[in-house]
């Protein structure tokens, strides 16, 4: 059985964006880190502003 996954939406104080899909919030911030990193961006300066079912369709936290 295929575990269900979410998307997880994440965004920095200048309105850089990024989601994805992932099958638990540990998964979504290793993947959150890595994007981070490849884009040359800090890590820690992305919050976490959604998870859903659908991607561009999260519910707030």
């Amino acid at each position: 059985m295929a575990q269900k996954k979410s998307y997880y939406a994440f965004e920095d104080p200048s309105g850089t964006k990024f989601e994805f899909q992932a099958t638990s919030l540990q998964q979504a911030m290793v993947i959150k880190k890595k994007k981070a990193e490849k884009l040359g961006l800090d890590k820690d300066a992305f919050g976490l502003t959604g998870i859903g079912n659908k991607a561009g369709q999260n519910e707030s936290n």
